[in-house]
């Protein structure tokens, strides 16, 4: 792929969402110029990159899209349900387009057919007439605004040559509008940049002995500099009792590649820091040079300490141990200037989902909003690339099965429009992810019924699982409760996915739900693959790796404070029973009774409670590279990756929460 074609990529998507985002935020304020405004840009800049390639269809779609805005810019065309479903349709087929030019280097071979029908459709729009159009001038009516722009080019020509578009009022308040609360003159001080004023008589005026003083008679006439919207916004509240026409008001061209902190006179909010995008192969090269180094970092660790136990020479040792810290040092700086560089906001892919659920909730006929918290949360790039396919799959599932049709959600005492909840927060160096729904949740005997008519699992276990068991059978290969297959579920497949997807980023996925109130899908994961500290422990005689951020804390336990406790032993620690396991019983290895007074305990989280893990012994703590696991270790419980040592052996990294239960 050439560089032009590759840089008109990364920007066509850039420019598709930005085009959604302005959609669904008219979607909610139906006049919004600025929105409006940037929607029409981020269309009419799209069109013209795509004028550089030979992607005929794409570029005949695109301009049906900007006449379109052009019209609701220009003339007041409201833009309601039936524009807008239009407008998302044609950004929808562009990013599947541009995707497909990605992937193949052209459109896909339908692209001429839909296009025609896409546009003919939006064309159409245009052509039919809009209730809530404010009455808009043609040509062949524009005498009085003729009269205007030629009265202000011979008392302003200045003004009248400026090259700026000029929009021309025509407002005849109704009879009765004094009734109404309108005060014609009020509104016409609001108008910005007002740049001429005409004032006259509708009908001529009666005899002072029949005259109304509660009839108003006025026609005002009148031209502004300021962008149409802005203008049309002053007459919101009557826009059956004017017209408005735009002279010269075709828009400047865009600039593909403004400087960010450019702006013109009607861009609207400024704009946000600089960005700098990098190509993703660099960057992963740098994260794989930081591995090499920090594998390096720990060989030389293990040489200083092997120096130690040969001999006296204590200068060698000294020098080595020196030289060991400022490669740590090195080592530690570099880590973070690249963890700092792949760290995305999940804005990034937050930001594409409210068009996705409402794409998703028109065709199943369901009315579904989306609340987002926590989008200004960075992750690693990794983790953001990843993340984007399952939460797809998550918000499908939660508005097919989850959600309940409006009538049934009536019903049962619930708003028509459902909610659905994406949330984010960060916990240290842990991502979690919530997507939750307000529907009709999870039945467990349901999912236990269906599992055992499909025999997912032997009868015998199935009867013994608890419910929170049961739940977490929706995550099975080829599982599905729906009783028929549509292009949305129903073929099993997804919610599988989603745990092979977490669980190769070293996160985990549970899922809670109430029946009758909802579900939520939560997601654990890593903020940054790149690196990751643990602590390596030695217990039964095998040295395994336990992530830091699993680790409330660690401590050395007499024993002589661990009493048995039922089947199980515990101690206390600052007034808390704290239950107590060997990590090797855990692995199912032999567990060792040291000689020691004290027993050395990992104190870690499972859910929300303490937990003790005894270890023989505390090794070390390092930053290390660690791999998801592969191959016939994929989906072995109780582990997260690998990682090398400094003696160049292979180090497994514990899931304890998971090897606890």
């Amino acid at each position: 792929m050439d560089d032009l074609l590759h840089h008109f990529i990364v920007e066509a998507k850039e420019l598709i969402q930005q085009a959604s985002d302005d959609l669904l935020a008219l979607e909610r304020r139906p006049f919004d110029p600025h929105r409006l405004d940037s929607a029409f840009r981020a269309v009419h800049t799209l069109k013209g990159s795509v004028g550089l390639f030979d992607l005929k269809p794409l570029g005949d779609l695109l301009h049906a899209a900007e006449d379109l805005l052009a019209a609701a810019r220009a003339d007041g065309l409201d833009l309601d349900a039936a524009a807008l479903g239009a407008l998302f349709a044609c950004l929808e087929a562009s990013e599947r387009w541009v995707g497909a030019v990605e992937a193949n280097g052209d459109l896909p071979p339908d692209a001429p057919e839909k296009a025609d029908a896409l546009a003919a459709g939006v064309r159409s729009l245009l052509d039919t007439p809009n209730p809530s159009l404010a009455a808009v001038a043609s040509r062949a009516d524009a005498a009085w605004a003729d009269a205007l722009f030629d009265a202000l080019r011979g008392s302003d020509p200045a003004a009248a040559a400026s090259g700026r578009p000029l929009t021309a009022i025509r407002y005849e308040p109704r009879p009765d509008c004094f009734f109404s609360g309108d005060d014609p003159l009020g509104l016409m001080r609001s108008v910005p940049e007002l740049a001429a004023l005409k004032v006259s008589a509708r009908d001529p005026w009666p005899p002072a002995g029949s005259f109304d003083p509660f009839a108003c008679n006025l026609v005002i006439e009148a031209l502004s500099g300021a962008p149409h919207p802005d203008v049309a916004a002053v007459f919101r509240f009557v826009p059956d009792q004017v017209r408005f026409l735009v002279r010269d008001a075709e828009p400047a061209p865009a600039v593909a590649s403004a400087p960010s902190g450019a702006q013109g006179p009607d861009s609207g909010p400024p704009a946000g820091p600089r960005t700098v995008r990098v190509e993703a192969g660099r960057i992963d090269r740098l994260a794989d040079l930081v591995g090499e180094l920090i594998v390096a970092k720990n060989a030389l660790a293990h040489l200083v300490d092997a120096a130690g136990r040969v001999g006296e020479d204590v200068d060698w040792t000294g020098k080595l141990a020196a030289h060991h810290a400022v490669i740590d040092r090195l080592a530690g700086d570099l880590h973070a200037a690249v963890v700092d560089v792949r760290m995305l906001p999940l804005r990034d892919i937050f930001r594409r989902f409210p068009r996705t659920v409402r794409e998703i909730g028109a065709r199943l006929g369901k009315t579904v909003g989306l609340t987002v918290s926590g989008e200004d949360i960075e992750a690693d790039k990794t983790v953001i690339d990843a993340l984007s396919e399952p939460l797809v799959h998550v918000l499908r599932n939660a508005i097919d099965h989850g959600v309940e049709p409006g009538e049934v959600r009536l019903e049962a005492g619930k708003s028509p429009e459902a909610t659905i909840t994406l949330r984010a927060s960060r916990f240290g160096n842990r991502l979690s992810i919530e997507v939750s729904d307000d529907g009709r949740g999870i039945d467990p005997a349901r999912i236990r019924r269906v599992a055992a008519e499909r025999a997912v699992v032997a009868p015998d276990r199935l009867a013994a699982m608890s419910d929170d068991d049961i739940l977490d059978l929706v995550f099975t290969p080829g599982f599905s409760t729906s009783g028929s297959v549509t292009d949305l579920s129903g073929r099993g497949v997804g919610m599988d996915a989603v745990r092979a997807a977490v669980e190769s980023l070293g996160g985990r996925v549970s899922v809670l739900s109430r029946p009758g109130h909802g579900t939520t899908v939560k997601m654990d994961l890593p903020t940054s693959v790149v690196m990751t500290q643990i602590m390596s422990v030695e217990a039964g005689g095998r040295v395994h790796g336990v992530l830091m951020d699993s680790i409330i804390e660690t401590a050395a336990i007499r024993r002589d404070r661990i009493a048995p406790v039922g089947s199980g032993r515990a101690f206390v620690l600052r007034n808390r029973t704290v239950p107590l396991v060997h990590l090797s019983a855990l692995l199912d290895g032999p567990e060792r009774d040291s000689l020691a007074q004290d027993v050395k305990v990992l104190v870690v989280r499972v859910g929300s409670e303490p937990v003790g893990v005894a270890v023989d012994r505390f090794i070390d703590r390092m930053d290390v590279m660690m791999r998801p696991m592969t191959g016939i270790l994929a989906g072995a419980p109780g582990l997260i990756g690998t990682t090398i040592q400094g003696d160049g052996s292979v180090l497994m990294v514990l899931d304890i929460a998971e090897l606890i239960g």
